[in-house]
């Protein structure tokens, strides 16, 4: 009596939460000033860090604030073990909840790059939830009305090989 082994293959793809808008933005102004600009021409006031220290209920959370100030990616090194890099990051979010902006600095403070396929983009600005594309539009175009922006433009997220330093 012979016994055949089949081999059962399984392929996983993980679709990953790409549900967002891209924007590069490239400037020469320090990310405070870029957002102090954003706010007089676009109306949208971002304020430091990813999210905030208290909770929708008025408490602290109970997390590192690294965590909560910078967006951080771990790069895995073979001979230094896991490295962190931290991320300047600025959100605003609508009081209702509706949408939400984050401007994130392509550079970490330890000077690698977020998006490194995308070296000529200073910034890249995340805009989750639903947004019109003739409100995208405007948008791009009072980013362009500041002086100290010299390019703007919508990205495909999708298309990048480091999409997953966007995740967060």
């Amino acid at each position: 009596m012979s016994i055949t082994k089949k081999h059962l293959t399984l392929d996983l793809d993980f679709d990953l939460e790409l549900d967002f808008v891209l924007v590069g933005v490239s400037s020469s102004l320090k990310d405070y000033r870029l957002c102090h600009f954003i706010y007089k021409h676009t109306g949208l006031a971002f304020v430091r860090g990813k999210e905030d220290y208290i909770d929708h209920k008025g408490y602290v959370k109970e997390r590192e604030k690294d965590e909560m100030d910078y967006h951080i990616v771990f790069e895995k090194i073979k001979r230094k073990g896991v490295t962190k890099h931290y991320f300047t990051i600025y959100r605003y979010c609508d009081p209702n909840f509706e949408f939400e902006y984050y401007l994130i600095n392509n550079r970490s403070i330890e000077g690698t790059s977020l998006v490194p396929e995308l070296p000529n983009f200073d910034y890249f600005l995340i805009i989750k939830h639903y947004i019109d594309p003739e409100d995208l539009r405007a948008l791009l175009e009072d980013l362009k009305s500041i002086n100290e922006v010299m390019l703007t433009k919508e990205l495909d997220p999708t298309s990048l090989k480091s999409k997953e330093n966007l995740i967060f």
